[in-house]
């Protein structure tokens, strides 16, 4: 303020300082008011990033995938809305509002809102390799960039059918064996627990001596109602359980598994059987929708379990590099079926790989359906021999002790 129309020297200059100090004072408090909203704009902005990674993390841990069956259906549902013309962002919006599986619920909506912003399909999908696989990944690209993303979409819902066909006719053939086993189990811990003590209470009254099998039996039985005997060996099984896993999960025994489990009658056919059509089909599959040989084959190497079948297409790939023909390969495996080197070489020479690999896939996922029920009706008799012995064995040793008793006073 000016304070010159004051005549007063000494009161002008009072009220010039004090004047002076409110405004240093004003600017001081201005400065402190500014420098709390950046503090707090800075925190909000670190608590708001916090949040997001958050939310990043627990999105991720939440999200399961879903089964084969499911991502087939949903697959199937979106390829026939974009065939009838609906747009991809009306389709995703649709598939999110209809999706019973909440994790193909969840990718829906972040997919139609991702898009809406200008994003590309396949970059949404790249963000969930735990639910979209490569295969699933080279299909969308190859199909996005020719502008055929309906019938690649088609493609691969008949893929994963199959894939998913193949799985569950295997789990089927191996269910009834396992159900067997279990129950067996429970069978005979059963008769341990309560059958046989009644057995040893009869025959100590008695004072004779008893078979080595039937005394065994008794050990056995006192052994499992005994805690602290078990609890004795708890150390021995998580030694066991460790050792057991490193063991079990080494790259050369699982080498050596695949490549017994190929020699066994049945269930080495039916190994080869289904790694033959699950390989055959994603490669017809990815190899028609555009997508090179060499990255197709690098993909259907991910879809087969055995170890064996995974070395021969690394062998392919490397013979491909050099120049030669994938049949040549095919000719030196003896895992391999000549009937399949043979179509294999006619795709080849021909130029109609895909389409021969495909009737390679259909002919081969046949022969898996009628090796399974073979294989089902066969173990069936089997298992029940087997039962039937596990418990015949337990009442031979209980009563054999009545058998000597019989003899000797006979």
């Amino acid at each position: 303020m000016d304070y010159s129309f004051i005549n007063d020297p000494d009161l002008r200059s009072l009220l010039e300082k004090k004047d002076t100090k409110k405004k240093s004072k004003s600017s001081k408090q201005t400065k402190i008011i500014k420098d709390k909203d950046k503090s707090q704009k800075f925190i909000g902005q670190k608590i708001s990033k916090t949040n997001r990674l958050n939310s990043r993390k627990q999105r991720k841990q939440k999200l399961k995938k879903p089964s084969t069956k499911n991502l087939a259906l949903a697959t199937k549902q979106l390829a026939s809305m974009l065939k009838t013309g609906l747009p991809l962002l009306e389709a995703l919006e649709i598939l999110y509002q209809t999706s019973e599986e909440l994790t193909l619920k969840f990718i829906f909506k972040d997919a139609s809102i991702s898009l809406s912003k200008g994003s590309s399909f396949v970059s949404i999908l790249q963000k969930y390799p735990e639910v979209f696989d490569e295969m699933y990944i080279a299909l969308v690209s190859a199909g996005e960039a020719a502008g055929l993303l309906e019938q690649v979409l088609e493609r691969e819902a008949l893929l994963l059918e199959s894939l998913s066909k193949i799985k569950s006719q295997i789990k089927s053939a191996l269910t009834y064996p396992i159900a067997i086993f279990i129950l067996t189990f429970i069978v005979v811990l059963i008769m341990m627990l309560f059958v046989i003590p009644v057995f040893q209470e009869m025959y100590s009254s008695s004072g004779t001596e008893l078979p080595l099998l039937t005394q065994s039996m008794i050990n056995a039985s006192y052994f499992l109602r005994d805690p602290i005997q078990v609890l004795k060996t708890l150390p021995l099984i998580l030694f066991l359980f460790i050792f057991g896993k490193r063991f079990f999960n080494n790259e050369s025994f699982l080498l050596y598994k695949d490549s017994l489990l190929l020699k066994l009658p049945l269930i080495g056919d039916l190994v080869t059987k289904s790694s033959l059509a699950n390989f055959s089909r994603t490669l017809a599959a990815l190899n028609s929708a555009g997508v090179p040989i060499l990255e197709a084959l690098l993909i259907s190497k991910k879809t087969l379990g055995n170890r064996i079948f995974k070395n021969i297409i690394e062998k392919m790939n490397l013979e491909i590099q050099s120049g030669q023909p994938i049949y040549k390969v095919l000719e030196t495996q003896k895992v391999i079926p000549k009937m399949f080197t043979a179509m294999f070489r006619i795709g080849e020479e021909t130029g109609e790989l895909s389409e021969m690999v495909n009737k390679l896939a259909d002919f081969y996922e046949d022969e898996v359906e009628s090796t399974v029920k073979s294989l089902t009706s066969l173990i069936e008799p089997f298992m029940i021999v087997f039962v039937a012995i596990v418990v015949a064995f337990i009442l031979v040793a209980m009563y054999l002790p009545m058998f000597n008793m019989i003899n000797t006073v006979g």
